[in-house]
């Protein structure tokens, strides 16, 4: 066998690793793309951002803005630069929600605007929302509730 077609060889073998290990749905970078949708009372919240806190406290959490139909989708900052997707695996859910103080003049704006979905869901102590990023592009909704 020449040194020619050992070499090409070896680089077929390669490449198909590499496409095989790249999986569907996310990069090499252990990613995979997560989209949902937020309400509260049967109705989408507004505004806000969706955080997923990856149970195992070494990977990167991620994040994402809520948008006026409550949609979300997430990114993870790696290397300082914003990747689609959060890390494959289970994750505790922060959603913080305040009320939009846009149009109130600024001397009559609260300091901390008041949260618009239960303050339980805030907090990555009080939370009770996991959710599992599988390798795959996840859609995941969260229908929240009144504290009880």
């Amino acid at each position: 066998m020449s040194v020619a077609r050992l070499a090409t060889i070896v680089f077929c073998i390669a490449v198909m690793s590499l496409a095989w290990a790249s999986g569907c749905g996310s990069g090499s970078n252990g990613l995979a793309v997560v989209k949902g949708k937020v309400t509260y009372k049967g109705k989408p919240v507004p505004n806000g951002t969706v955080n997923f806190n990856p149970m195992d406290g070494n990977k990167p959490s991620a994040s994402g803005k809520i948008q006026p139909d409550g949609s979300y989708t997430l990114e993870t900052f790696l290397a300082n630069r914003p990747s689609p997707g959060a890390v494959i695996g289970q994750h505790k859910v922060v959603i913080v929600a305040m009320q939009d103080q846009e149009g109130i003049l600024p001397e009559q704006r609260a300091a901390l605007p008041p949260p618009i979905i239960p303050s339980k869901y805030t907090h990555p102590n009080t939370t009770d929302l996991k959710a599992e990023v599988e390798n795959k592009e996840n859609r995941i909704d969260f229908d929240l509730k009144d504290d009880k």
